[in-house]
């Protein structure tokens, strides 16, 4: 007679017991990097995201695989987290997260994009969640295909001087100085990385610069 209150007791307090806690987020994070696909643009002002995000899984020990369903190159770099880069051109870069909420459910507010801002300075740059495409080709196609409240972290690569000048100059490959500057850049961001898996843009955003 005295086992089932006991059995009753023994309940109660595993219910009430804590669930050990993990660093992990319980939502998937998608980080994409903005860039085009092709060997000749890399290093090039428009595929500063995409090479930021190819640095991260680098530096992480992991390598990509190819998603041709997602039309994208894809890693898990620690539970939950996926890097991600579109093996489509910028302008079709919505294409992707489309796919990507499609097949993994991924909702805007899970995916932070790693993009260039001729905006900012080169060797600056800011953490923002939602806003607009500033003209931005990739964000532009991304916002029509899945609204504008997605995760961004603008990496600056600084103004021409001129609109005319802008394709030639995104297109265009980095200097060697502006390359120190977004080495120095990168090593400011990396070491937040754990904020940066869970997404805690408002924290983000006053530690970059």
């Amino acid at each position: 007679m005295v086992i089932r209150p006991l059995k009753k007791l023994l309940a109660m307090v595993l219910k009430n017991q804590k669930k050990p806690q993990n660093n992990y987020p319980v939502q998937k994070v998608f980080i994409l990097g903005i860039g085009n696909p092709e060997e000749k643009y890399k290093n090039t002002r428009h595929n500063v995201g995409k090479d930021w995000v190819e640095k991260i899984a680098s530096d992480c020990g992991q390598s990509f695989v190819r998603k041709l369903k997602l039309k994208c190159n894809m890693c898990e770099v620690e539970p939950n987290i996926f890097l991600v880069t579109p093996d489509v051109y910028v302008n079709e870069t919505g294409k992707v997260a489309s796919l990507l909420k499609r097949y993994l459910n991924a909702k805007p507010e899970q995916i932070l994009v790693i993009h260039d801002d001729i905006d900012t300075q080169i060797g600056e740059a800011r953490f923002k969640s939602g806003g607009g495409d500033g003209g931005h080709n990739g964000l532009k196609d991304l916002s029509s295909f899945i609204g504008k409240d997605f995760k961004r972290l603008k990496i600056g690569v600084s103004h021409p001087g001129t609109k005319n000048e802008v394709t030639n100059w995104v297109l265009g490959k980095f200097k060697s100085e502006e390359i120190q500057l977004l080495e120095d850049l990168y090593k400011r961001i990396i070491v937040h990385k754990d904020k940066i898996f869970k997404l805690e843009i408002e924290n983000l955003q006053n530690l970059v610069n």
